[in-house]
C-alpha cells in the first residue's frame, strides 16, 4: 500500500536521545520476534515501544501523532516487505532512524543498507537474527 497522502510525524535523531524518551516502531511479521526484541529493548531502557505486525500496519502507525525516532525493521515480510517499506517510509517523510534487523544473507542485508543510505535515512546499522542484547545496545548507542 503506497498512499502518499499519509504523512508520517517529523521527527530528528540529530539531539542527543535517551533511551527512555526513545519512541521505537518495531516492524516485524513474526509475533516470537516482536516479543522478543521487545524485551531486550526493555532491559536496554527502551519503554515507549509500538509493535506492527506488517507493513501496512507500521504505515497505519506511523501516520499517527507518535513521533517515532527509531524504527527497527525486518526485511523478509509477506504483503510488503523491507524494501518496500523502506520506499513508502521515504514517501511519507521519516526522518529518524533506521535499524535493519533480518536473518536474510549478508549480501541481502548489505543491499538493504545500501537502500537505507540512498533513500538518506540515519541507518543505524544492521542486525542479524537472533538478536542480541549486545549489537542492539551498540546501535542504540549511536543515537547519543
Amino acid at each position: 500500500m503506497n498512499n502518499p497522502s499519509i504523512k508520517a510525524t517529523p521527527t530528528t535523531t540529530t539531539a542527543p536521545v535517551s533511551r527512555n524518551a526513545l519512541k521505537v516502531l518495531l516492524v516485524d511479521d513474526d509475533s516470537f520476534q516482536l516479543e522478543m526484541i521487545s524485551g531486550i529493548l526493555e532491559g536496554l531502557g527502551v519503554t515507549n515501544i509500538t509493535q506492527a505486525s506488517s507493513g501496512d500496519q507500521a504505515l497505519q502507525k506511523l501516520s499517527g501523532k507518535h513521533g517515532f525516532n527509531l524504527v527497527l525493521l525486518d526485511l523478509h515480510m509477506p504483503g510488503m516487505d523491507g524494501f518496500k517499506f523502506m520506499e513508502s517510509l521515504a514517501t511519507v517523510g521519516y526522518a529518524g532512524a533506521l535499524i535493519i534487523v533480518s536473518g536474510q544473507s549478508d549480501d541481502v542485508m548489505h543491499a538493504a543498507s545500501l537502500v537505507a543510505k540512498l533513500r538518506r535515512f540515519t541507518l543505524l546499522g544492521t542486525v542479524p537474527k537472533p538478536v542480541g542484547r549486545a549489537a542492539l545496545s551498540a546501535l542504540i548507542s549511536k543515537l547519543g
